[in-house]
Parts: structure tokens; C-alpha cells; sequence
């Protein structure tokens, strides 16, 4: 079944991550595929019980949404690891009152294991606060982890996002000096009816910036 393969490489990456970057301290969780709240992550803590239990919640959640896996492997793997660092302040910190509120112990333990808080995208944003993205440190220890992982392809990914980068592409947009736009496929030679100038071609600016894009939560 591809449920099974979907998500017995999820638990591989999870024990990896586990054990290289906290100790094995981590228990077991419950990881799920889910849209909620159009976040790439959420993580809830005591949110599952071994049926039968009575009023014991004792099990973790995290919880990955599947239209943010279709990027580079890393970037998707580094999903999974940010809310391994949540479980971790869950169990061995202390997280804020207000759940929504990423304080200094998170960002610290972040930064600790290669993954760089920050609510701009770019190294100097706010490490704290109610919405924080991060960025991979090239030379940190979540990349190390990431390289030795033999197999570091999530089996499946969300058809939708598939089908939005295909929108997102179909068409060019270029730009002339004085400010007109025009959409078009990648390549044409346009000449603006005002200025006379040659329209320029943004898509490849687009592109870039796109790669650069940090994930919020």
C-alpha cells in the first residue's frame, strides 16, 4: 500500500533526525498529512491516546501539510525537523503560555541544530514572535543529518501544489522602462507602443526570488 510507504519513510526520517540532532531524546508521535490552518507544519502536543486509555493523552502530533513538499528535499525534511524542535520544548522546555508565540528557548534550539529563525526570510529578522520563518544554515548540523540520509525523497506529494506550479509558470510577465506590463509566454521580443522600448522579461527575477522564499507558520 502507498499509505504504508508514505508513511514508514516519514518515521525513518523522524528516528534519523532523532538521533542526530536530539539525542534520541524525542518519544514516539503521531505524524499526520494535513492542510490545516495552510501552514507547511503544526504541531499538537498530547493530542492522540492508545485507544482504551481513559482520559490519557499522552501522544504527540505533527502534522505536515502536503502542499508545502514539493520543494527541495531539504527544505521539506527541515518542515518535519522545526516541529521536532516544538516537541522538544513541549517535553524538555518551556514553551510560551500563548502557543502561537515562538520565544527565545525555540529559537536558540533552532539555531543549535541549523535551522535559523527569522521573520523576514533573510539573516537579521526577528528570531522571536508570532510569526517566524526559518532558513537552512548550509553548514549546520541539520544539513550534516540531511546528507547522510541515503534516501531523502518524501514517496508522495500533494497533486494540487503541483498543479498551482503549473499555473504559476504558464505565463511571462514582462516589463518596459515606463512602468506598462504585459503577460505572455517566455521568449517574445515586445516593443512598447508608448515608450518605444523593448519590453523585459521578469520571470527569471520571479523564479529566483521564489527559491528564496522562507516558510512561515
Amino acid at each position: 500500500m502507498i499509505t504504508n510507504e508514505q508513511f514508514c519513510s516519514l518515521d525513518i526520517f523522524f528516528d534519523h533526525y532523532n538521533r542526530e540532532l536530539f539525542g534520541d531524546k524525542l518519544g514516539d508521535c503521531m505524524i499526520t498529512i494535513s492542510r490545516k490552518n495552510g501552514a507547511p507544519g503544526h504541531f499538537s502536543p498530547f493530542s492522540w491516546k492508545k485507544k482504551g486509555k481513559k482520559e490519557v493523552f499522552d501522544i504527540h502530533e505533527i502534522s505536515l501539510n502536503p502542499d508545502f513538499l514539493n520543494g527541495k528535499d531539504e527544505e521539506s525534511h527541515a518542515i518535519l525537523v522545526r516541529e521536532m524542535v516544538n516537541m522538544w520544548q513541549e517535553d524538555f522546555g518551556k514553551p510560551s503560555l500563548c502557543s502561537e508565540y515562538y520565544n527565545i528557548e525555540w529559537a536558540q534550539k533552532m539555531e543549535e541544530i541549523g535551522l535559523i529563525p527569522t521573520s523576514t526570510g533573510k539573516p537579521g529578522g526577528n528570531k522571536t514572535g508570532k510569526r517566524v520563518g526559518h532558513y537552512i544554515d548550509s553548514d549546520g548540523l541539520f544539513m550534516k543529518a540531511f546528507k547522510d540520509l541515503s534516501e531523502k525523497h518524501i514517496k508522495y506529494v500533494s497533486a494540487l501544489s503541483l498543479q498551482e506550479d503549473k499555473k504559476t509558470t504558464s505565463k511571462t510577465k514582462y516589463i518596459c522602462p515606463c512602468g506598462n506590463k504585459v503577460w505572455g509566454k517566455s521568449g517574445l521580443i515586445i516593443i512598447c507602443g508608448v515608450c518605444n522600448q523593448r519590453y523585459e522579461e521578469v520571470m527569471k527575477e520571479l523564479k529566483k526570488s521564489l527559491n528564496d522564499i522562507t516558510l512561515y507558520y
